[in-house]
């Protein structure tokens, strides 16, 4: 075998041997997700810590994806339903530009979520998202509890049956 032959097989057998880094930052139910979360629209940390013993819902979401604007007004009402004190949504708005994310936020003020901004994608990465609507659950215990992509007509249904289960627990 001469030495391009060599370093072929070796570079292959690396490739095979060492995992990707997107199928590393792949969150399981039961992990414990990143804690920055970032910034508010005061310009303060989001942190999971700072939710300590409460449910945390994280949505990944973009303003020109449809069903992600379906989904956070349900979340809304869920966090109000809820209350602030047993549950929080952080909206992380995705991929998109600074003055895409200014624009939206203001016409999302009404709503009581918490905004923070992943422009260039590097929380999603972290978080394992792909595609968007991208939604965590975290547990009062710190864990992920459920994660789903995409919004339909049956989410509302599975979403409100794992905060009911997380509550009864």
């Amino acid at each position: 075998m001469n030495l391009n032959s060599r370093k072929c097989l070796l570079i292959l057998l690396l490739t095979l041997a060492v995992p990707n880094a997107s199928a590393l930052s792949k969150l399981a139910i039961g992990d414990i997700p990143p804690n920055y979360l970032g910034e508010d629209s005061e310009g303060l940390d989001v942190n999971l810590t700072d939710h300590k013993g409460k449910i945390v819902i994280i949505s990944f979401w973009a303003s020109w994806c449809a069903p992600c604007l379906k989904e956070l007004p349900m979340l809304e009402d869920i966090q109000a339903r809820l209350g602030k004190e047993k549950i929080n949504v952080i909206a992380v708005n995705f991929k998109e530009s600074r003055k895409q994310y200014r624009h939206i936020k203001r016409k999302l003020s009404a709503l009581a979520l918490t905004l923070t901004h992943d422009k260039r994608g590097l929380l999603g990465s972290k978080f394992g998202v792909e595609g968007i609507p991208h939604l965590f659950i975290v547990g009062r215990k710190g864990t992920l509890i459920y994660q789903s992509v995409g919004y339909g007509d049956s989410s509302r249904k599975k979403i409100v049956t794992i905060l009911n289960q997380e509550l009864s627990s």
